[in-house]
């Protein structure tokens, strides 16, 4: 039977006190010598079990500072993904089904616990992208904003940190999806979708914005899948 590393359970037992403590991002740690001392292990062991735990992204550490707390990272998540794309396990296809169904989440629960603030956002940023029409390079930009802000909106930090991760990888191929607009028409249509994502948060109906993000969705996939045909 393999024997558990003294570190390893050193860092089972730091993210057990973050979660006892209710530690939250930027809160410190007790420090090396402390936390040697209160789990009976050596320094060495602590440092071991630290590093890991910021390989992790769990939390940051430097020299002559206790060790803090880091907030959600998206990173992992992303790195994850990026490595399923490299070894031909995932396809680019299945990471948009994904985000499809955490975008349709993502926006009805915008639209039950946005902000004044972020209402008002969406509803520019809305705005800017139908000015956009036509502009790949701008009108990608403002996207990325737009569905952060949507994200952030929902008020649930697990959900937009996953999306966080899923638009760094899916980013090129949204932005290649948009140069497949072929006309004005198609164009018109992801901008309508936007517009109507956005009113629906606005308006406080969940019902609504999920409506707008899958026809959204429908439309960007409905792309991509035609290109893939194509080539």
């Amino acid at each position: 039977m393999k024997q558990v590393r003294i570190s390893d359970q050193v860092a089972d037992y730091i993210v057990r006190l973050i979660f006892e403590e209710g530690l939250g991002p930027g809160d410190a740690l007790p420090s090396e010598s402390e936390l040697a001392r209160q789990f009976e292990v050596s320094r060495p062991a602590v440092r071991e079990a630290t590093n890991a735990l910021a390989g992790r992204g769990l939390i940051t550490v430097s020299s002559g500072r206790s060790p803090t707390v880091l907030a959600l990272a998206q990173a992992p998540f992303a790195n994850l993904m990026n490595h399923g794309l490299a070894i031909g396990q995932v396809r680019m296809l299945d990471v948009m089904n994904v985000r499809r169904g955490l975008e349709e989440v993502a926006a009805e629960l915008a639209a039950l616990n946005r902000s004044p603030e972020q209402a008002a956002e969406l509803e520019r940023l809305a705005a800017a992208l139908g000015a956009a029409r036509g502009d790949v390079e701008t009108f990608w930009r403002l996207d990325i904003q737009f569905h952060k802000t949507l994200a952030e909106a929902s008020g649930n930090h697990l959900l937009a940190s996953l999306l966080a991760g899923i638009s760094e990888v899916a980013s090129r191929s949204t932005r290649s999806g948009l140069s497949l607009a072929r006309n004005a028409e198609e164009w018109g249509v992801i901008i309508e979708v936007h517009l109507e994502t956005a009113a629906g948060v606005v308006a406080g109906d969940p019902g609504r914005a999920r409506a707008g993000m899958a026809a959204h969705f429908a439309s960007a996939i409905g792309r991509f899948e035609r290109a893939l045909t194509q080539n």
